[in-house]
């Protein structure tokens, strides 16, 4: 006979029956972990999962992005992306190109799955750094020419993202310009001749300006000249109005250009709706919260497995032509109602 504490008096049956119970609890222990990792539910075998943290790096050149971010984020959270739970943002906004290259590499280092981007400088810079991490742009006004895609159907490498269309928009500026003011006949346009979207942004208007009948008066901003002392060059008796160019430096300092225009009483056209918002006259482009949620789409469909080379570059989706009239007031400016009639926005 064998006695178990607390159980009482078991047989030698009894004892045959408890081993073999024992034994067959401990060949079901050993399954279990020699499966690596895989368990058994309703006689099924399926395999424990822990949930992937994706690390995202996000790199913008200049506040007027910020709604594009905030259109990024809240689409990655419909998407199902939470913060610490699958993804890690870390964020940068920077304002001088010399701190891009410090970024990006501080991405690679940290490891993460994709970088997205706002600028063509910031995109530039990004995939000079890596060609293997994906890289999302969420702006960019002529990506073939910066040389980061090899085509807009088949971009090849490791880059995709949205065209934001900024140098073609350039002249569509002129003509609504031309629309508000038919006098006009000189009008500014602050670029660096360095860089690419910024100096095609010219050369598009350039050739618009002469069918209107406008001279288009480039200011180049240079290491001697920074973008505060170009819009402090910018005179109403120089020129009748101004233009936003594709120039990621001028947007970083929009702020500059539009005090300057508003103290001169210079008309000036900008590149979309938020420049409007902060004092800009007329503005026509991508509604950035929508092109930061396109660029969402993109990012999900790489983690999920999408290779960036077989993506093609998207257009923004939705356009928005601004007025704000509280601008025109304060500088005696009239808009016709002809136009007004066709804005989607009126900033008031």
């Amino acid at each position: 006979m064998v006695y178990f504490a607390n159980r009482g008096k078991i047989n030698s049956g009894g004892l045959l029956r408890y081993k073999m119970r024992k034994s067959l609890l401990a060949i079901i222990i050993l399954f279990v972990l020699g499966a690596g990792g895989y368990v058994v539910f309703s006689g099924v075998l399926q395999k424990s999962q822990e949930v992937r943290v994706y690390k995202i790096g996000i790199l913008v050149r200049g506040e007027s992005y910020r709604p594009a971010v905030e259109g990024f984020l809240s689409k990655m959270k419909e998407l199902g992306y939470e913060q610490k739970k699958n993804i890690e943002y870390d964020i940068r906004f920077v304002e001088k190109k010399e701190e891009l290259p410090i970024v990006v590499k501080l991405f690679l280092e940290k490891g993460v799955d994709l970088i997205h981007t706002y600028s063509t400088p910031a995109t530039v810079e990004a995939s000079k750094q890596t060609q293997t991490v994906p890289i999302v742009f969420g702006s960019m006004g002529d990506p073939i020419a910066s040389g980061v895609v090899r085509s807009l159907q088949r971009p090849g490498g490791n880059v995709t993202g949205i065209g934001s269309l900024s140098v073609d928009l350039t002249a569509k500026r002129l003509q609504f310009l031309k629309e508000i003011f038919p006098e006009i006949k000189k009008v500014a346009i602050p670029f660096t001749p360095t860089d690419i979207p910024g100096r095609r942004s010219f050369e598009v208007a350039e050739d618009t300006a002469g069918k209107l009948g406008i001279l288009l008066v480039p200011y180049h901003i240079t290491p001697e000249h920074t973008p505060l002392e170009v819009a402090q060059s910018i005179f109403r008796k120089d020129v009748d109005g101004m233009i936003v160019s594709a120039d990621s430096l001028v947007w970083a300092n929009l702020a500059a250009f539009i005090k300057q225009a508003a103290g001169e009483k210079i008309p000036f056209a900008v590149f979309d709706k938020d420049m409007v918002v902060k004092g800009g006259l007329v503005g026509y482009g991508p509604d950035y919260f929508t092109v930061g949620q396109q660029s969402a789409v993109i990012t999900n469909k790489i983690l999920h497995g999408a290779k960036p080379q077989e993506l093609p570059i998207e257009v923004p989706e939705k356009f928005i032509l601004a007025v704000n009239l509280r601008t025109a007031r304060e500088n005696g400016f009239n808009i016709p109602e002809k136009f007004l009639a066709k804005v989607d926005l009126l900033v008031k």
